[in-house]
């Protein structure tokens, strides 16, 4: 499907890595997933291990320095931590390529209001012009809010119709969406995944054309059931380009994976990490990873690909 959003080219000489290592329990992935010839040229084979019959499967895609941080305090914008790496910028470039072409094997992309107020113009939409392999290149852009008062209503995604949109909120936000939202709305709301039924689903898939509203929990979402409605809509791949929701899916056991680009500066301070806001694990109680693959586009940046383990 083409789509007028604004597209760029990326180089595949310039941004192709390599894989230095890969885990043999890639050899057993059973999902079957969108390739094209600039990922395979580019990044490679790109497989997934299984999916769930309850939620999606979910992934991130973030770049850190190499002590962690996702951000510099003097200029919190997310991507310098990638472009300001002087001995590498095609690195970077490659980790914008790597977000891409996990948008483009996902179905939906959940991005939290805080990314809306900082960037007025941002779309999880395919950038690259020349992956077009199956998918919609524009999946579905997910809002992820407490109670919807953070959510700009003015925003370029409530602007451009080829984005298809929902927000996932409490059930006391879904009636601030109600009194703010300009757009033309439809509402579902469910307290346990006992209460979606198949008219509901089907409720959503007819009205598809309008801003998609799930009110899960009373003054909280809840995740468990929001991601099961999100499965029985379509959503059989995630990515979640908001680190908070990240690290609160990660506290819930309901991350599968992060693709963690390693830019090669060093930050430290009090700069930002990863789950800053959130409750950070113990030493009795955290989970570990399995390395799935390394790829290295020079010795100043590595993406790292990881499963979550959970005990």
């Amino acid at each position: 499907m083409a789509t007028s959003l604004f597209k760029m080219p990326f180089d595949v000489d310039r941004l192709k890595v390599q894989r230095i290592y890969a885990s043999k329990e890639l050899e057993h992935c059973t999902a079957e997933t969108m390739s094209c010839d600039k990922i395979r040229k580019i990044y490679g084979d790109l497989k997934f291990l299984e999916l769930h019959e309850d939620r999606p499967c979910t992934y991130t895609s973030l770049v850190t320095s190499l002590d962690g941080r996702i951000a510099f305090t003097d200029a919190p914008q997310g991507p310098l931590i990638a472009k300001l790496n002087k001995y590498d910028p095609a690195g970077a470039d490659t980790d914008w390529f790597i977000l891409n072409m996990l948008r483009a094997v996902s179905d939906g992309v959940m991005l939290g209001a805080g990314t809306m107020n900082a960037e007025a113009d941002y779309t999880c939409h395919v950038f690259d012009q020349d992956i077009e392999a199956g998918k919609n290149p524009v999946p579905w852009n997910i809002i992820t809010s407490l109670d919807a008062t953070d959510i700009p209503f003015d925003h370029v995604l409530f602007n451009t119709p080829e984005v298809p949109v929902m927000i996932s909120t409490s059930k006391q936000g879904v009636e601030l969406v109600k009194d703010k939202i300009k757009n033309n709305y439809f509402v579902v709301t469910a307290s346990s995944m006992e209460d979606v039924s198949d008219e509901m689903i089907a409720g959503m898939k007819d009205n598809g054309d309008k801003v998609l509203v799930i009110g899960t929990g009373d003054k909280t979402p809840d995740s468990k059931v929001a991601l099961y409605i999100l499965k029985r809509f379509g959503i059989d791949r995630l990515l979640v380009e908001t680190p908070s929701y990240m690290h609160y899916l990660v506290s819930q056991k309901m991350m599968d994976e992060l693709f963690f680009n390693y830019s090669c500066i060093y930050v430290g301070g009090q700069a930002l990490t990863i789950g800053k806001f959130g409750k950070e694990f113990g030493s009795k109680d955290h989970p570990h990873t399995r390395m799935l693959s390394i790829h290295s586009h020079s010795d100043h940046f590595f993406y790292f690909r990881h499963k979550l383990l959970y005990d």
